[in-house]
């Protein structure tokens, strides 16, 4: 592997600075480290060289911000300013977007707390697309427009507090596991709605193409999530699975992508105290990556 850490950085033809180890654009989601408290994965990423970090909210994988969110911002922004580290992202889970049980005062109670800690800490607020089930509440077009009326009603909690909704549309574990039905939630549901989270091994985990679906969707992605995967398995670390991260990034970067690549490392295949390290390979790999498309 080429050693980016002895190319100076260069201004690109976008004009956009060359991507070296200290690369603003590759941080680091707590959920990496979601076995270790929240302080220590907090000083675990800055120490690994990364400044952004998505905050994980997400009761079923990781606590490292409760849910509902009923404590201070201000702990999160000083332990984040403690590490040198900005809050890209809180990184949540709201409820069911496709049940049509779920009550709008329930979700205004959930998500308004988050979207006060993502304002607080100056990131956006993450939500995923429905329930842990592949199945339908009702029928798709039903469930879809349950989705799209959800949907709305975040942008508007997020909106009020300045921040921007960002949605993890694809996700092999849940409702919207295909781009095909993916696509369909983004027809729906405009840009100034919501913007996308791309998170390559969900795609790759459902057996669709990340490079092929980004031939349409790309105007829409503001995050991309970067962890390995293989079908029917996204919890594999980034080199050990069948995601071409090359063509994944020059296919981003070819289209102008500006926002953030976080590295989601909730990996099963290494042991728990080799975590570490293996971000940190992981990380260099992503940077060498990015630097080779901008030389």
């Amino acid at each position: 592997m080429p050693d980016t850490t002895q190319e100076p950085a260069s201004e690109t033809s976008l004009g956009r600075p060359a991507a070296s180890v200290e690369d603003p654009r590759v941080g680091i989601s707590t959920i990496s480290f979601r076995h270790r408290t929240v302080q220590d994965a907090l000083r675990i990423i800055a120490e690994l060289g990364a400044t952004e970090v998505d905050l994980g909210a997400i009761p079923a994988v990781v606590d490292h911000v409760p849910v509902p969110f009923t404590g201070d911002p201000a702990s999160y922004v000083e332990a984040l300013q403690h590490h040198g580290l900005h809050g890209g992202a809180v990184n949540s889970d709201v409820g069911d977007l496709n049940d049509p049980a779920l009550a709008p005062e329930r979700l205004t109670h959930v998500a308004s707390g988050l979207a006060d800690l993502a304002a607080a800490v100056g990131g956006t607020l993450i939500v995923p697309c429905g329930r842990s089930s592949w199945e339908p509440f009702q029928d798709e077009e039903t469930d879809l427009q349950v989705i799209a009326g959800n949907l709305r009603l975040l942008a508007r909690i997020c909106a009020d507090r300045g921040v921007r909704l960002q949605v993890e549309l694809l996700h092999h574990l849940r409702y919207v596991h295909s781009v095909e039905r993916a696509q369909k939630v983004l027809d729906v549901v405009g840009e100034e709605i919501f913007g996308l989270l791309f998170d390559v091994s969900h795609i790759v985990a459902s057996g669709d193409d990340p490079i092929a679906w980004l031939r349409s969707c790309a105007p829409r992605v503001e995050r991309v999530h970067l962890r390995d995967a293989v079908p029917g398995d996204l919890n594999l670390g980034i080199g050990r699975g069948q995601v071409d991260f090359a063509s994944v990034i020059s296919a981003l970067e070819a289209a102008r992508f500006t926002g953030t690549y976080i590295l989601e490392l909730e990996t099963h295949d290494i042991a728990e105290e080799d975590r570490e390290d293996d971000a940190a390979r992981s990380r260099a790999e992503i940077l060498r990556l990015l630097a080779r498309n901008h030389r």
